[in-house]
């Protein structure tokens, strides 16, 4: 069964709900997260999108990407993500921004970006290998540098949601 999700209208206020297929193929706003990974050393999680995603597969994703589920409140959401993906729990999540953005001809988001520290290992056979092919932690200038030289190794949401993180122009529209 698909899941259902709520459909919100451009500042996010709930104005029905509807599964993903149908979102997905229309214009329809709804909710998202993003979570930003960093190890004790700074570096980024980036997981390698598996070749079973829909869309982008083989493209690097913010550590976490997932939707929020109807009734779901955003940091919810990104609880339930980072269990579900990485098999972890996050001792504290940081609220970064709220945005919204056009990330394709059908997809209209609202969504939240939170960082994590985690100091943990993550165990690459608890992850979810229908999402993920791979992960690894990045130093930043290295992500940079792979954004700036090919920005196509990205997801489109992820390319600028790391735009933005670096200070570069992004198509993220701040909410709040």
């Amino acid at each position: 069964m698909s899941e259902l999700m709520d459909i919100v209208d451009e500042n996010d206020n709930v104005i029905g709900k509807a599964t993903r297929e149908k979102i997905h193929n229309s214009q329809m706003w709804h909710r998202g997260i993003h979570i930003l990974v960093f190890d004790s050393e700074g570096k980024l999680l980036l997981p390698l999108r598996s070749s079973r995603k829909d869309k982008f597969p083989y493209t690097y994703d913010c550590s976490v990407s997932e939707h929020v589920k109807t009734g779901e409140k955003f940091e919810e959401a990104a609880i339930r993500g980072i269990k579900e993906e990485l098999n972890i729990k996050c001792p504290k999540l940081k609220r970064l921004l709220k945005f919204r953005m056009k990330y394709g001809p059908n997809d209209n988001m609202i969504s939240v970006i939170y960082e994590c520290h985690y100091l943990g290992e993550i165990d690459i056979n608890k992850i979810d290998r229908n999402e993920i092919k791979k992960i690894e932690f990045l130093p930043l200038n290295e992500v940079r540098e792979m954004l700036i030289s090919d920005e196509s190794k990205f997801a489109p949401w992820t390319r600028e949601i790391l735009k933005w993180y670096f200070n570069m122009p992004s198509k993220l529209e701040r909410l709040e």
